[in-house]
């Protein structure tokens, strides 16, 4: 009987010892899109956000509720390096980023990150009797440092925005670059990641955006003559 008896309390209990077992295997640092940590080479990370970007009434008649859909990617590269890249769109508005980014840890808790990604935006409107189309290259040096527990990651981020070149086709006219080499502004930005499923994270992210030029607002481009605040609220979905 008592044989029995322990047979089935090491079967109840077995269950939740795994249980225990998966939750501890949980590490942010290995599900993260943000923090600068490095990774084991080859490895893959990849997520799906919708970002909100709120632009300046001056810019619009009316707001753009739509948010922006985001695909972000990430490949781990020798010696701490990373190959980033994104690519946000709304149809008419697109934004593709891709660049390396150099990650090192100081200690278990805090990563640092530096990067480069060149950008590339595109944005086209045939409706209304429009037959627009815009092409923006862009320089985008970054440096990032970020804080992780075992389940939630905290991530600083700051970066520079400089246009390459802008050329803007106005029905059957094309221009030639109309903005030339041009310090379009400066972010930050401040993320907060956090285990969603067994293997799943989660991020919630807010951007404080100060530009003269930003891709969702190309429809209604003006004079690039001084900076805008533009935030951005975004969450995303570790793939």
């Amino acid at each position: 009987m008592l044989p029995k008896l322990l047979t089935a309390c090491l079967l109840l209990l077995c269950p939740a010892a795994w249980a225990q077992q998966s939750l501890k295997e949980f590490d942010i640092r290995e599900r993260s899109m943000y923090v600068p940590v490095p990774q084991k080479p080859g490895k893959y990370d990849h997520s799906l956000a919708l970002a909100q970007i709120y632009l300046p009434d001056q810019w619009l008649e009316q707001s753009i509720s739509a948010p922006m859909v985001e695909y972000r990617a990430k490949m781990a590269l020798p010696k701490g390096f990373s190959l980033d890249g994104s690519l946000r769109t709304l149809i008419i508005a697109n934004d593709i980023r891709l660049g390396p980014v150099w990650n090192h840890s100081l200690t278990e808790h805090l990563h640092v990150g530096v990067g480069y990604q060149i950008g590339f935006e595109y944005g086209f409107l045939r409706e209304f009797g429009y037959n627009n189309t815009i092409r923006v290259w862009e320089h985008h040096p970054l440096a990032r440092v970020g804080y992780s527990f075992q389940k939630v990651a905290l991530t600083l981020q700051g970066r520079i925005d400089w246009m390459m070149g802008t050329r803007l086709g106005l029905q059957d006219y094309a221009t030639s670059n109309i903005t030339g080499s041009m310090f379009n502004g400066y972010s930050f930005g401040f993320f907060v990641e956090q285990r969603l499923t067994r293997k799943k994270s989660i991020c919630f992210g807010f951007l404080a955006n100060f530009n003269k030029f930003n891709i969702l607002g190309w429809p209604a481009l003006m004079n690039v003559d001084h900076q805008y605040f533009i935030p951005e609220i975004n969450i995303g979905f570790n793939l």
